[in-house]
């Protein structure tokens, strides 16, 4: 009997998903989605299930502990926090994952993509309405978060001719090669002298509601947010406040809280806001690579050897 592979993200259905399971899946392991994903089914179909992949949809301590047959639980992206880490932990389950580096690159083309539509409102030839674009040579470039995307951000900055700036919590860390990057000790430090805002950094319970109503204030009213990490870092009231009322001059923003907005949210009006469907790392090409880690780490866990990707490797101490 082959080893069931149970997604609890309905947009594994979606059509291009399915393609790279039937081209990277292994013999011996069959995904098989759900009738509904609601809570009752997949608890019920938890039961059988050798490994649980989501998206951004929550794999719960509760769906974990329904599923005596796990042997690992993992995601196509790189961050984690739609799964209970702690609770596969504690029963020595890797959580797969696909490293940052993996996906960093069009994360932070994305972010760029942002930035210029934000800057440069290419849409106005629609309207009799004549602004200034705003250059990004020579303006400074805030970024939140120095990992693999942060990293990627800085690097595509000083290509622009742009002044660096970033906060981190590993600050000193990184080494970059041929441009500058000034560390700044706190957000309040960085805030009142970028241009561009980016936020590049993982979601924590600390970082949740990184941005609102007073790090808004601390911006300049020409700058402009952009958002390519999680939406929680945002207070999306405070924001769309912030936006209506001219505090800041835009935001672009690839996720959301919540996600998707719903019809009818005062950002969707918004025409300096700048929104993306949460598609920063979708390129064919990191979603090949993505996928292929993915099986390739289930088939691993499953078989008993080590998970090589992963965001609890304490598990194998």
């Amino acid at each position: 009997m082959p080893h069931k592979i149970l997604p609890v993200d309905p947009r594994f259905a979606r059509p291009d998903r399915q393609a790279y399971i039937r081209q990277f899946i292994h013999p011996g392991f069959e995904v098989t989605l759900p009738a509904s994903f609601d809570r009752e089914t997949l608890l019920r179909e938890a039961r059988a299930a050798a490994a649980i992949i989501t998206g951004m949809a929550p794999i719960t301590a509760e769906i974990m502990a329904a599923a005596p047959g796990l042997r690992v639980v993992g995601k196509v992206g790189t961050g984690v926090d739609s799964i209970d880490v702690a609770a596969a932990t504690a029963r020595k389950i890797p959580v797969a994952n696909a490293p940052g580096w993996l996906r960093c690159v069009p994360v932070a083309e994305h972010a760029f993509t942002l930035m210029l539509m934000s800057a440069r409102r290419p849409w106005l030839w629609r309207t009799p309405e004549r602004r200034f674009h705003v250059q990004l040579e020579g303006s400074t470039l805030g970024i939140v978060g120095l990992g693999n995307i942060g990293q990627a951000v800085a690097a595509r900055g000083a290509a622009f001719g742009m002044k660096l700036l970033a906060h981190t919590r590993t600050r000193g860390k990184f080494r970059p090669r041929g441009f500058e990057v000034t560390e700044c000790a706190s957000l309040e430090e960085l805030l009142p002298q970028a241009d561009f805002v980016v936020l590049a950094l993982p979601l924590t319970p600390e970082s949740g509601g990184l941005i609102g109503r007073r790090e808004l204030a601390l911006m300049k009213p020409t700058a402009i947010l952009v958002n390519v990490s999680r939406g929680p870092h945002v207070v999306t009231q405070d924001l769309a406040d912030a936006l209506r009322e001219g505090r800041i001059a835009g935001a672009g923003l690839d996720v959301t809280e919540p996600e998707p907005l719903p019809e009818g949210h005062p950002l969707w009006e918004m025409p300096n806001a700048v929104i993306s469907p949460h598609v920063a790392a979708n390129t064919d090409g990191v979603q090949r690579a993505s996928f292929k880690l993915l099986f390739d780490s289930i088939r691993r866990a499953v078989n008993g050897e080590r998970v090589e990707s992963l965001a609890n490797p304490q598990i194998y101490s």
